[in-house]
């Protein structure tokens, strides 16, 4: 998942869509070549892929020792 996407969106006849972000309590607007759009609102869906792509999961062992850290 790419962190933060809440979304995309695009007007009929224009170049150009938006990728929507949330960070904290705003959001912004990442303007995106239409192809490039399709290309990441395809990956933003598939969230396996991104996962194993982007993000390394952390071990069960490593969650545990910061929850008893805390």
């Amino acid at each position: 998942m790419i962190k933060g996407c809440v979304g995309f969106s695009h007007v009929k006849g224009h170049f150009f869509g938006n990728m929507i972000l949330v960070r904290g309590k705003r959001t912004v607007d990442i303007k995106l070549p239409y192809p490039i759009m399709l290309i990441m609102a395809r990956l933003w869906r598939n969230d396996n892929f991104l996962g194993k792509f982007f993000y390394r999961k952390r071990t069960w062992q490593d969650q545990l020792d910061e929850a008893k850290s805390l």
